[in-house]
């Protein structure tokens, strides 16, 4: 009977820890559920968790790895709340964010990064004093977990010793995997706090917002006296409020491009004496040429493109962009197919 395609997932995260371990994380599998993982990691150095010692559970939904796991802390850190499970951008509260060439090794490694993060307000998060925190990363190394740690020991003696040469600080192939990650935690609770979107997206796409931004701006320049007052909390005009008003200034000016076909098509004045000149210069007709012209250079500007090619090749690089970063999402994720294929044809 052959196995499920999750079993065959975990039973290969358990190779790739087996045949190349880290001395700052050990992780397994619970005998009778594989789906459990208990794992222990070390405390990052020059933060407030050097030295200590954290041990949690991974629990794997049926799943894995379409869908992400849940992220259980037992031991107290001023970081995360114990026996709860946690939000973070890797686990299962956001399924959106989550990738199937991913696995455990990258959990493990995403914890060690996201403990000195700020908690944002995340459900499960803890945002303690250094004092507090120091104190508890002392502590943890006492910390015993029943199910995992022989009788007298903790869970210091689950993880390997430390190397001669340091693996902490080195680069691995998540490394940029989870700082997009930690982007991607700020970036959300920033929204859930704040109630604004904004902030986030000029995080992610400050470029091509200040580009909209001038556009806005110059257009608004040129409409004074029909655009909205700006406020002190929105200090440039966004391209949606100005489409708003182009109907009525287009409305108002179709009528004025007419009155100036119809000046075009009528007679031309007879010649007026000296005598009578200041009285033609102050008729209404005179002045309905004027504010005709004026209406007809308004026009003009409000006909000018609300997209400059300076936008155009910004949101065409944006795009690339993404298209790039899927087409070697998708290709790190048939390699993983290969690799799990070719284990199981082993």
């Amino acid at each position: 009977m052959s196995k499920s395609p999750s079993l065959r997932r975990i039973q290969a995260d358990i190779r790739e820890l087996s045949i190349d371990p880290s001395d700052q994380y050990h992780a397994a599998p619970l005998e009778h559920d594989m789906f459990e993982w208990h794992f222990t990691i070390r405390g990052a150095s020059s933060t407030d968790f050097e030295g200590g010692v954290y041990h949690g559970r991974i629990l794997l939904p049926p799943e894995y790895p379409f869908k992400p796991p849940n992220i259980v802390f037992l031991t107290p850190s001023g970081r995360f709340e114990t026996n709860t499970k946690v939000c973070l951008s890797f686990s299962s509260f956001h399924p959106e964010l989550w990738q199937p060439a991913w696995g455990i090794r990258l959990i493990l490694e995403a914890l060690i990064s996201f403990l000195p993060t700020p908690a944002d307000g995340a459900i499960g998060a803890l945002d303690w004093t250094k004092e507090e925190r120091v104190k508890l990363a002392k502590e943890s190394v006492k910390f015993r977990c029943p199910v995992c740690c022989e009788v007298g020991k903790t869970c210091v003696d689950l993880l390997p010793e430390l190397k001669a040469e340091k693996e902490e600080g080195k680069k691995t192939k998540f490394h940029e995997e989870i700082e997009k990650l930690k982007m991607l935690q700020f970036q959300n609770h920033a929204v859930e706090e704040g109630g604004s979107n904004d902030d986030a997206k000029d995080t992610l796409e400050g470029n091509e917002e200040a580009q909209k931004a001038a556009v806005a701006s110059g257009l608004e320049s040129e409409l004074t006296s029909s655009a909205p007052t700006t406020t002190d909390d929105n200090s440039t005009v966004k391209p949606s409020k100005v489409k708003k008003e182009l109907p009525e200034v287009h409305s108002t000016n179709v009528s004025a491009t007419a009155a100036i076909q119809e000046t075009n098509h009528t007679p031309a004045p007879t010649p007026v004496t000296n005598n009578t000149a200041a009285a033609v210069t102050n008729t209404p007709s005179t002045q309905a040429a004027a504010e005709t012209e004026n209406e007809a250079s308004l026009l003009a500007a409000v006909e000018e493109p609300l997209v400059s090619d300076r936008t155009l090749n910004g949101v065409i690089a944006v795009l690339a962009f993404l298209v790039i970063l899927l087409v070697r999402q998708a290709s790190e994720l048939v390699d993983e197919l290969k690799s799990l294929e070719d284990w199981r044809n082993d």
